[in-house]
């Protein structure tokens, strides 16, 4: 058994660190597996690097639950693609929903009612409540990626850093700023 079949039963055992690595290991697989799920429409609406880091969330959330034979490496690679799969298929949902929102919009001639911009009003509020609640370091990386549209590799070279210590970063921001938003309707990855 090797070091990584290693670190994939300690991750399913509940080491965090070591399911850190085994992400970051797969990360490049992982990135071009999301990529080529994703059709030119989804990517429009989202970058591929927001639904991969929502993949990476749901294996780190979900690693635990894996089943694995004498192969543990060959397991966590079959495995990463159904993961990968679901969520690609929500976030097309998602793109579906905006859509249909957006042609209801366009068909108001006398644009939102005052409700609905109250509603965006407090989402808006509540979001930049919550993205304040974060440590400093990743808040910067948040508001980077999100408010002025970096890719991870820009973000990396603007803070001096690697793209899988920005990545993990936003990966342990976003559930937090779910956690802070509760169960309001927002979406992090809706725009």
């Amino acid at each position: 058994m090797d070091e990584l079949d290693q670190l994939i039963l300690a991750a399913i055992g509940g080491d965090e660190r070591a399911a850190d690595r085994v992400l970051s290991r797969h990360y490049d697989e992982l990135r071009a597996m999301v990529a080529g799920m994703t059709g030119e429409v989804l990517r429009r609406h989202y970058p591929v690097e927001d639904i991969v880091q929502e993949v990476a969330v749901k294996i780190l959330r979900s690693i635990p639950t894996l089943e694995v034979d004498s192969d543990p490496t060959r397991c966590f690679r079959a495995w990463m693609r159904p993961v990968a799969l679901n969520v690609v298929r929500n976030f097309g949902r998602r793109a579906k929903r905006s859509l249909r929102r957006l042609e209801t919009d366009m068909d108001n001639d006398d644009g939102p009612s005052p409700s609905r911009l109250e509603r965006r009003r407090e989402r808006l509020r509540r979001l930049s409540e919550a993205v304040q609640s974060l440590s400093e370091s990743d808040r910067q990386v948040v508001e980077m990626h999100y408010f002025r549209g970096m890719t991870l590799a820009e973000i990396a070279t603007e803070l001096g850093q690697t793209r899988p210590a920005v990545n993990a970063r936003l990966m342990r921001a976003r559930p937090k700023l779910r956690e802070w938003l509760g169960s309001t309707s927002m979406n992090l990855s809706s725009s």
